[in-house]
């Protein structure tokens, strides 16, 4: 595209390009780093990051073994005369799996508002560019969500239910009947699927799916997976599997339960874990979907309740044990 100084680590170098369409070749010669490996070491006082939440999101994307690039990619946003850049946006993180750019914010909002312009202009001249801005709210949801990040709960109260049993059920029993609906009259219907519950908090929700498609006449496998925190001998945290599927997915349809989605981070790292595994083809089904603490887009194809930004206890979920059997949804209530 004309007017795109946009270098990325895996192009190699060359020269950037001047204002858009008038063909002016400048002087300057954008060169980033390589994109880092798996295996690359992030100590805490690394001093790459402009932000203590920026290597905090590092963490948390190496915690699920999401490659990442920290600023490899400078955009040119305005051109003087003589066609050279003299504006730029450079967003903070690059996910090369997923072909997505992240930025994150924790200014206050009169200079949030001038990022926002700086990203409408990025957005009008490389449409096909995605980015993806968190906020300061964002980013303390991600540093709640990460264990090692985890910040003190303070005293901690049931609040109202938000979801009633007779909810959840209704809602189930109507999805169940539209997978039932898609997957028999298609490809994925010529093998039984396998259910396959992420974790203790979606075994309730994969029980009431598999009888809702039982009762439809489509049978169903089920099977669990569990991921757990593991520390290798550089010291780097990630994700694995403390527990993996017991029927082979090799050539198997799956559907992955889940009893909430927010992030994209646990999903995508099991996106990864199923081609490995050789899954035909796979969807997700959640109870919750909280799709405004999104991160990286991953397809939720079955959602039974649009989630609020609230802490949820109860139906099986596994935050506070204590709650785990109560036969709804409910609001926990932190009081600082």
């Amino acid at each position: 595209m004309s007017g795109m100084v946009h270098r990325r680590a895996d192009e190699g170098e060359g020269p950037a390009r001047g204002g858009p369409g008038d063909g002016v070749d400048t002087a300057c010669r954008i060169v980033q780093p390589s994109f880092p490996s798996l295996r690359r070491i992030l100590r805490a006082d690394d001093g790459q990051f402009a932000h203590p939440a920026e290597r905090d999101f590092a963490r948390l994307l190496r915690y699920y073994r999401i490659r990442w690039a920290y600023e490899p990619t400078s955009f040119a946003l305005d051109w003087a005369d003589d066609g050279r850049a003299n504006a730029f946006f450079t967003p903070d993180f690059y996910l090369p799996d997923h072909d997505l750019y992240v930025e994150l914010t924790t200014m206050r909002q009169p200079l949030v508002t001038r990022k926002h312009r700086k990203l409408r202009r990025l957005r009008e001249l490389y449409p096909n560019v995605r980015v993806k801005l968190l906020y300061r709210r964002d980013v303390l949801r991600l540093q709640a969500s990460y264990p090692a990040l985890r910040r003190p709960a303070g005293i901690e109260r049931l609040g109202p239910a938000l979801i009633a049993a007779g909810d959840v059920e209704r809602r189930v029993h109507a999805l169940g009947e539209r997978i039932a609906d898609e997957w028999l009259g298609s490809r994925l219907g010529q093998k039984p699927p396998v259910l396959l519950a992420v974790g203790p908090g979606s075994v309730r929700l994969q029980a009431l799916l598999a009888r809702e498609l039982s009762q439809l006449g489509m049978s169903a496998e089920m099977d669990r997976i569990d991921l757990t925190r593991c520390r290798a001998a550089d010291g780097i945290t990630s994700v694995r599997t403390a527990r993996g599927a017991a029927r082979p997915l090799r050539h198997r349809p799956v559907l992955v339960v889940s009893d909430v989605v927010s992030t994209g981070l646990s999903l995508g790292f099991l996106s990864g874990w199923l081609a490995r595994h050789g899954a035909d083809d796979w969807r997700a089904c959640a109870l919750l979907d909280r799709t405004g603490a999104r991160v990286i887009d991953v397809p939720v194809a079955y959602a039974a309740f649009e989630a609020p930004d609230d802490l949820l206890v109860g139906y099986g979920l596994t935050l506070r044990r204590q709650y785990r059997d109560l036969p709804y949804v409910a609001r926990l209530v932190r009081e600082t």
